[in-house]
């Protein structure tokens, strides 16, 4: 656990089960996403005029079953930091758990919004995302 940088609180939903009692797996990478989602929100990555931050390439590990309800914690640490793109590694931890129930990476680049092409990570946003390295 302490590989991980910073840690997200997020708690489950009903709906987020399926018929056999257990979280969608989809529900998994919509969770990993709100995580790291919170994790930029007033960071600049976010703000109007920003360029975009896309994502290019996620994954999911599941290691354990989830269900509703549940309180998870979301770990995150950037394990890659690129001139445009960073990459995010992520584990889901069921309470207070010490091992992940699931783990997930998402690779994101920074683009113009105009050309959608890649540019360079804006300085401030660098110097966060190589605060959770």
């Amino acid at each position: 656990m302490t590989e991980y940088r910073l840690f997200q609180t997020i708690p489950t939903r009903w709906r987020d089960n399926d018929q056999y009692g257990h979280l969608y797996n989809a529900t998994y990478l919509e969770l990993f996403d709100e995580a790291m989602t919170m994790t930029l929100l007033g960071q600049g990555f976010l703000d109007p005029g920003a360029p975009p931050l896309v994502v290019v390439e996620n994954g999911c590990r599941y290691l354990a079953e989830l269900s509703w309800p549940a309180i998870l914690r979301i770990g995150l640490a950037v394990t890659h930091l690129g001139r445009s793109s960073a990459r995010f590694d992520m584990g889901m931890f069921d309470g207070e758990a010490a091992e992940p129930s699931a783990t997930a990476h998402f690779v994101t680049v920074t683009i113009d919004p105009l050309t959608r092409r890649p540019v360079p990570i804006p300085d401030r946003q660098r110097a966060f995302l190589d605060s959770l390295r």
